[in-house]
């Protein structure tokens, strides 16, 4: 079904309801006023979260970036730094400030305004809109993510969704990253210009020809990404320790976070069957990632299914790395679909060691299941794909605005 603009929810691979690229501009703020068109776009990205080598954001938001450019488009980036040692808050609000106020002094030079959502981001969407600039947010969680990675911010949660709220509804439109998350979006926020455009894979980086990283074990399972709770390391550990788990195959953690210790604990239990190497560049996560036997995609939290994104299953996918993965939407469509890994029901450690089990002892199903996976990832899951899709719905908004005006 064709989906108009304003209307309802973009489907992720709805190729018909993504708008073709390649037409003209006049919204860039002075030819605008001069009635001049031009070509091209120039973007501000605003991101206030820390884009730091090793953590999550640092790929969503360089590959994207990158992907834009390659179109040919301007972008200027408006980060937050923080330093190595997390600031205290007040030094925090003032970094977003300072970010803020250098872009709003510069926003009538742009296009459009990407965000890449954070509550305290209004002061520069409301620049935005001053300047008659379309602000694009992208959604990447629900509000409850910002509660889980700082607790304190708990006591102000209604002025902190407040915040969030106004600006999504007075986007031009947003991307959400899962299908779950852009039906919240259209029925908490009223605004129906929302597309679900989700996380990729860079397939050079992530591809079965990176060079192996010294020091690995000979087989291992491996995890990457961030350690919050819900991305079920506590269950990974419970499976390593069940007495399905292969003798033979290690676990090998890559990343950071507030599991950290619990891992940390694991090594010292199990320096033979645990290996963490901390968090790496995000570039050298491929020299593990793409020689271990399978890819381990848990995920514990039933309030976040089918709003997610998991950037790790697309990356091992590319690896051609079977994966072994929790039965959640937002996971599971996409493993059935391409038939790259075995499915779990979510927290259940010996079903965990089982797959490990099975996986490793059948070389060539796990094999074919690896092919099946960089396929898909190389076809439809690259960043270069999705920057073309998330740049397709960012000229239909100008035009749009336009045609309205």
């Amino acid at each position: 079904m064709r989906l108009s603009w304003r209307s309802s929810c973009v489907r992720p691979h709805s190729r018909a309801a993504i708008p073709e690229r390649g037409l003209l501009y006049t919204s860039r703020a002075r030819s605008r006023r001069a009635g001049v068109a031009h070509t091209g776009m120039r973007v501000a990205y605003l991101s206030l979260q820390a884009v730091v080598d090793g953590q999550d954001s640092w790929a969503a938001v360089t590959e994207i970036i990158s992907g834009f450019e390659a179109l040919g488009w301007v972008v200027d980036r408006y980060f937050a730094t923080y330093g190595e040692d997390s600031p205290p808050p007040l030094a925090r609000l003032a970094e977003m400030r300072r970010v803020q106020r250098q872009l709003a002094a510069r926003i009538a030079d742009y296009d459009v305004l990407y965000v890449r959502a954070h509550p305290m981001a209004l002061y520069a969407a409301n620049a935005a809109r001053r300047a008659d600039v379309p602000v694009i947010q992208e959604c990447n969680g629900p509000y409850e993510d910002l509660f889980i990675a700082w607790p304190s911010t708990r006591v102000a949660r209604p002025l902190f969704e407040h915040l969030q709220r106004h600006q999504y509804r007075n986007a031009a439109a947003i991307i959400s990253v899962a299908e779950g998350l852009t039906r919240w979006l259209v029925a908490d926020t009223g605004n129906p210009n929302v597309f679900t455009n989700g996380n990729g894979a860079n397939t050079r980086i992530f591809s079965p020809d990176a060079s192996r990283r010294e020091g690995l074990p000979e087989r291992f399972a491996v995890f990457f990404g961030q350690f919050p709770p819900w991305q079920g390391i506590g269950t990974l550990l419970d499976a390593v320790r069940d007495p399905s788990w292969p003798a033979d195959v290690s676990l090998v953690f890559v990343g950071d976070g507030a599991m950290r210790p619990e891992v940390r604990r694991a090594v010292t239990e199990m320096p033979d069957r645990v290996v963490y190497l901390g968090k790496l560049p995000y570039a050298e996560v491929a020299g593990v990632a793409a020689h271990a036997a399978l890819s381990l995609v848990p995920m514990l939290a039933p309030e976040r299914e089918e709003k997610f994104s998991p950037l790790k299953l697309y990356e091992s996918m590319a690896c051609g790395v079977p994966v072994v993965a929790s039965d959640t939407i937002g996971i599971s469509e996409i493993v059935r679909e391409h038939d790259c890994g075995i499915l779990v029901p979510a927290g259940d450690a010996p079903a965990i060691a089982a797959a490990v089990r099975d996986l490793v002892a059948d070389p060539a199903r796990s094999g074919a299941m690896g092919r099946r996976g960089r396929d898909a990832a190389v076809s439809r899951y690259s960043w270069e794909a999705r920057a073309r899709e998330r740049a397709a719905i960012i000229e239909r908004a100008l035009v749009c605005r336009r045609s309205q005006a």
